[in-house]
């Protein structure tokens, strides 16, 4: 009886001691590999890549089937076997590109897959950054509504004390009105704060799925921010890989542009079956393209293929500019909300703290009013959820520097 008991407590509790709370890392993790977003970047990069090998590949061969020199006048015309011209003909047609071009779709094959991998990269990215900052304004969220519910339950004691003076005659109607408007102002911004959980929930299941209504592990992230480090691995951001692909791509344009100077060229075999008392004839031809208005075909699109290659290395220039200002901003800001942060864990709560303590214990003595109360447990409301909301954006400030520059995400 007693294994019984014991196995069917070990069923019981099997699936509590299996589940796992949600990590921040384990939401980055599941966002970079798991997503919609992700499998079909992964599927472009394999089409990609796919396609470099046929690229240079030569065109298929043609196969000609041709009746020539039918009479189209006089007595015999459309007659197939009245003239000794008349003549049907199988053969087969093979295009010939320079050696030119076809390095040049080989360039620009491996050029697209370059780029399909920098738009893998930056989808994953994306996604660690979106997964990053559902993950921490869900977990914020949560800790808000537990404070609220917390200070509501107060107020709420608060307005049934203030209730209860009344009644016995100690109190006022005005402290008691008071007191409950102030319970029906904390019921309607937990009401607000739960509406944000679900909300929070929903936007980090765009980026990891069901794996969202796991319950979040109760550890903070927490980020080292060493300002040179990221300076240093600044240029490492996906955008600039990005960018060098795309740099590829124009430099393959502008090498297939310049491939449109050398000659294409195509040869053709043939046999032709005429009237059996004639001679049957076989034919050999060979066609080679002639590029003499290079000045008025080719040589504008090999200026505009260059003009691409400028255009793609100025873009990135200017992203280069606008990523180190937006880090030096995100270190500043870093920086400030750690200093207020900590000015507001370390002074303003405590002191706002001891401040509502002290009003609940008068109150309670009955030598302060309900007034005196309630600002001072708003005061200490409102330090609480200062201090979370400063915490909240410093961790999202931390989490866009580390994933964006550090030198592997975090």
């Amino acid at each position: 009886m007693r294994n019984a008991w014991a196995l069917a407590c070990a069923i019981t509790l099997a699936p509590a001691a299996n589940a796992q709370d949600l990590s921040y890392t384990d939401a980055l993790e599941r966002a970079a590999s798991e997503g919609p977003t992700i499998v079909a970047r992964n599927a472009a990069l394999e089409a990609a890549t796919r396609g470099i090998g046929p690229a240079g590949a030569l065109p298929d061969p043609e196969l000609v089937l041709a009746i020539e020199n039918v009479p189209a006048t006089g007595p015999d015309r459309y007659r197939l076997g009245r003239d000794e011209m008349t003549m049907q003909r199988v053969g087969i047609m093979q295009e010939m590109p320079s050696l030119a071009e076809l390095g040049a779709r080989r360039a620009m094959a491996r050029a697209e897959a370059e780029r399909a991998g920098a738009g893998l990269e930056l989808g994953r990215l994306e996604a660690r950054l979106g997964a990053a900052e559902a993950w921490i304004g869900l977990y914020y969220a949560e800790r808000r509504v537990m404070v609220l519910e917390r200070l509501t339950r107060e107020a709420h004691a608060s307005a049934e004390a203030a209730r209860a003076r009344l009644a016995s005659g100690a109190g006022s109607v005005d402290e008691a009105i008071a007191a409950e408007v102030d319970a029906a102002r904390f019921d309607d911004r937990g009401a607000e704060a739960a509406a944000s959980v679900v909300a929070m929930r929903a936007d980090l299941r765009r980026w990891i799925g069901e794996a969202a209504d796991e319950p979040l592990s109760d550890a903070a992230p927490a980020f080292v921010i060493d300002a040179e480090r990221l300076r240093h691995h600044l240029r490492r951001h996906p955008a600039f890989a990005a960018y060098d692909a795309e740099a590829a791509v124009a430099q393959a344009g502008l090498r297939a542009a310049r491939a449109e100077r050398w000659p294409d060229w195509s040869w053709e075999l043939s046999y032709g079956r005429r009237d059996a008392a004639l001679e049957d004839m076989a034919s050999v031809e060979v066609r080679v393209g002639l590029p003499l208005f290079q000045a008025w075909r080719q040589e504008p699109l090999i200026d505009a293929r260059r003009a691409d290659v400028a255009r793609v290395g100025a873009e990135r220039d200017a992203t280069l500019r606008e990523h180190e200002a937006m880090l030096e901003a995100g270190l500043a800001q870093h920086a400030a909300l750690a200093a207020s942060a900590a000015r507001a864990r370390e002074v303003r709560l405590p002191l706002a703290r001891r401040r509502a303590e002290a009003a609940a214990g008068a109150f309670a003595a009955g030598s302060s009013t309900s007034s005196a109360l309630i600002a001072a447990r708003r005061d200490a409301l409102e330090a609480e959820l200062d201090l979370l909301a400063l915490e909240e954006r410093l961790a999202l400030t931390g989490a866009a520097l580390t994933l964006q520059y550090a030198e592997t995400a975090q």
